[in-house]
């Protein structure tokens, strides 16, 4: 069952709309990530879909009942939908239970839900803690629960790691994956960070310049890209000119390699092809293609540029650890396939 549906939505802030003709539909305990660049308009879709901001076109569903449209919308206490802000903004005079307690103090039940939702997040012991004594990765959690409280139909991210070093950030991506699992929660997640994306989100929403541009799970989107755009967006990648040689195969400066055809290109077809930088691999050869310019090392794998006979710079990424040295002559092969755009 779909458990938020939207069609040819724009909106913004009164002047010329910041997004513009959004649609997609999400699933019952579906997380979703939206995924661009800083001005992309990620935040302001969660606002409209939050009912904070109005739709100037088009309509949001949730649970088959439309909550914006130009003629009507449905204000944001009256949406069941739970939001957890960058910064979690707990109030730092209450401890942690009143904390997720604060949107139910009026239900009889609550003493039962809170201490559920401890038992879920893992913070029995921090019940009676308060906001400052807890660490920035607990005070999430907490804000979460805090969320989660009310039962809400679906939870609303803000870029809820932002403040977190890398390796905090890992596991509470981790974290939060687990509890909206075991919540049974949809939710929605705004990010910039590709990782983040890849690795939380079952559904993938790309927006560039207030228009999304793709929709799918992770894995699609990665490995089956429908434009450079697209895959930029969820890491590096090289851009080779190529020309389809047969149905799954084309020509380029590194040789004839299996690639995916992408629309209506025919034999002959000049375009490029889109190669992963881990597709890549480097070869000791007498009859090089390239030359090592440069290698960082991120410790789990290494990232080798290099310079093709024709000047072309491409981006290898190796999992073994190897002495690259600038300079030297090499040759670059293709491991995997391609996808083909005219």
């Amino acid at each position: 069952m779909k458990a938020i549906s939207i069609r040819d939505l724009s909106s913004g802030y009164g002047g010329d709309p910041v997004i513009r003709d959004i649609s997609f539909d999400l699933e019952e305990k579906e997380l979703l990530a939206i995924l661009g660049p800083s001005g992309s308009g990620k935040t302001t879709l969660l606002k409209t879909i939050a009912g904070f901001l109005p739709a100037q076109s088009g309509l949001i569903k949730l649970d088959s009942q439309v909550v914006s449209s130009p003629q009507k919308i449905v204000p944001p206490e009256k949406r069941n939908i739970g939001l957890v802000p960058q910064e979690g903004s707990l109030f730092p005079h209450l401890d942690v239970s009143a904390n997720i307690s604060f949107g139910i103090r009026r239900n009889p039940k609550k003493t039962q839900r809170v201490a559920e939702l401890l038992e879920i997040i893992d913070m029995k012991e921090y019940a009676h803690a308060r906001p400052q004594e807890l660490s920035g990765g607990q005070q999430q959690r907490v804000a979460l629960a805090r969320a989660l409280a009310p039962t809400p139909k679906l939870i609303l991210l803000d870029e809820p790691f932002t403040a977190m070093d890398t390796s905090l950030r890992a596991q509470m991506r981790r974290d939060i994956r687990n509890i909206l699992t075991l919540t049974a929660t949809t939710a929605i997640m705004v990010t910039h960070d590709q990782e983040e994306a890849l690795a939380t989100a079952d559904q993938l929403a790309i927006m560039q310049d207030g228009r999304l541009i793709a929709f799918g799970t992770p894995h699609e989107l990665y490995e089956k890209p429908a434009s450079q755009d697209v895959a930029s967006s969820l890491g590096e990648v090289n851009a080779i000119p190529a020309t389809v040689e047969s149905e799954h195969s084309v020509n380029t400066e590194l040789g004839t390699f299996v690639a995916r055809i992408m629309g209506d290109a025919v034999l002959g077809q000049h375009g490029i092809v889109l190669v992963r930088p881990e597709a890549l691999t480097i070869e000791e050869t007498d009859s090089p293609n390239a030359k090592i310019t440069g290698s960082v090392f991120h410790g789990h794998d290494s990232t080798v540029t290099v310079s093709t006979n024709s000047g072309m710079v491409l981006k290898v990424r190796e999992s073994q650890q190897h002495d690259r040295v600038p300079g030297t002559l090499c040759a670059v092969k293709v491991l995997r396939e391609g996808i083909f755009l005219k």
